[in-house]
């Protein structure tokens, strides 16, 4: 069984639908679901926006549901290599945390070689170009490019998110086996736009969201790209599981055309 952590629904929402045998995961005080593909049963958790989120929810799930033989942790993050773009794939071999201050914790978790291999095979098998790196969890938003390029000067890190370090954490604390598999929503240089109009599961408040177009009018000019590299991402999350529940050999029907297999960028 593969235990599967996310943040929000639409993050997921793609490969979900090419999920079977569906069922509502009815565990009290968790969001998520049951299903099968490739022959694999995945349990997926929802567990919102935030680091302290994911480290509750995970402990939570991890109290509830025993059994998992791999925990992934996945969803979109922030590029923060000069060398990625919306949709691209990052396979962490490494994670870490930075804090609000901009301190770096000391604690770092390395993901195991062979599982990072196991994955790797399965994506290249499958002809899914991805890049491999240390992924740096951040306590709060990363804003601006200039933010997000002293976080990589000071980390080392390639991509940035709110929770993959708090899920690893925890799924290290109990011995399993733990992956993050994330996309690139925004580049390396972008301004992160709107992110105060969603609330702590991604949704999107409408008095917020009204408020705060009035303020920044010319966020509704960005919102058409941002919804187009949403969709990239989210598309490449559903092929990158897709191919991890068949070990790579994913049905005819079920390919897309892909570019070359692997890319590495400077950590």
């Amino acid at each position: 069984m593969i235990l599967l952590f996310y943040a929000f629904a639409r993050e997921i929402a793609p490969f979900k639908r090419r999920l079977s045998r569906r069922t509502p995961l009815a565990l009290d005080g968790l969001h998520g679901f049951r299903a099968e593909i490739g022959g694999k049963r995945f349990t997926v958790v929802g567990h919102g926006i935030g680091h302290s989120r994911a480290s509750d929810t995970a402990r939570r799930a991890f109290d509830l549901i025993p059994g998992a033989e791999l925990v992934i942790g996945t969803g979109v993050a922030g590029a923060l290599s000069s060398g990625l773009k919306p949709g691209d794939l990052v396979l962490s071999d490494r994670t870490l945390t930075i804090h609000t201050d901009g301190q770096v914790a000391e604690q770092v978790t390395t993901v195991g070689d062979a599982h990072i291999r196991a994955v790797g095979r399965s994506l290249a098998i499958a002809g899914i170009a991805y890049s491999t790196g240390a992924i740096l969890t951040s306590h709060r938003v990363l804003a601006t490019g200039a933010e997000k390029r002293r976080a990589k000067e000071s980390t080392g890190a390639i991509a940035v998110d709110m929770e993959t370090a708090a899920i690893a954490a925890q799924a290290a604390a109990r011995g399993i086996p733990f992956v993050a598999i994330r996309a690139v929503l925004d580049e390396v240089d972008d301004e992160i736009v709107g992110a105060a109009m969603a609330d702590q599961d991604g949704k999107v408040r409408p008095l917020v969201a009204t408020s705060y177009l009035i303020r920044n009018p010319a966020t509704i000019l960005k919102l058409p790209r941002l919804i187009r590299n949403l969709s990239r991402a989210t598309t490449a999350i559903a092929d990158a599981l897709t191919a991890i529940a068949y070990d790579g050999e994913v049905p005819a029907a079920a390919r897309r055309a892909r570019g070359p297999v692997e890319r590495k960028y400077p950590r």
